[in-house]
């Protein structure tokens, strides 16, 4: 008996201290900034952060175009192939499984680097399109 009730007592524990999926989600999102961003420019594209929006529960990466695709007219006619190429990476992506069971929404935004407030692409994912 006395060992049921250090065993409840410890579970009482372990489960008042755990964060909510949205808390680790932030944290994750500000840990993998810090880490990671601004990263190296690679094919023209760098990642320049990654935010947790509470108020929309989304997880939305910022990223910058350079070179070639650092232009309007080079994402032209290949935003729905693009979306779909995005919406497949999401789908099969194992190390956003936890966010994406918590049903959270997946922001990409892709700039300019050459002009920083012009967003050249954007697309949103909820669950109800990568949950399919």
């Amino acid at each position: 008996m006395k060992k049921l009730f250090v065993f409840a007592a410890a579970s009482a524990l372990l489960f008042a201290c755990s964060i909510s999926t949205e808390e680790y989600a932030k944290q994750q999102a500000k840990a993998f900034t810090e880490k990671n961003c601004p990263s190296p420019v690679k094919g023209d594209i760098r990642t320049d952060s990654l935010v947790y929006d509470e108020d929309t529960r989304t997880m939305h990466y910022y990223y910058s175009l350079f070179g070639m695709l650092d232009n309007p007219d080079s994402l032209a006619g290949r935003g729905d192939g693009m979306r779909e190429r995005m919406l497949q990476a999401l789908k099969n992506a194992g190390s956003m499984e936890m966010f994406k069971k918590a049903e959270m929404n997946f922001k990409y935004t892709y700039h300019s680097s050459s002009k920083p407030d012009t967003v050249l692409f954007e697309v949103t994912f909820r669950p109800s399109e990568y949950n399919k």
